[in-house]
């Protein structure tokens, strides 16, 4: 899951880099990755729940 989350990161990263130069910058992408975030900050921690359950 970390890999997943390290790859959304990094090209969210380089989306943001090059729209940086573009006019009419807006923060929709940014939500967009911050929404992303919270999904799986979300599973992540109902995973560790269950496993904290199971053993």
């Amino acid at each position: 899951m970390r890999q997943v989350g390290g790859a959304i990161s990094a090209l969210a990263g380089a989306s943001f880099f090059l729209q940086a130069d573009k006019g009419g910058a807006s923060l929709t992408n940014l939500a967009g990755y911050a929404f992303l975030g919270g999904v799986f900050f979300l599973i992540s921690a109902l995973r560790l729940k269950s496993a904290e359950q199971n053993g």
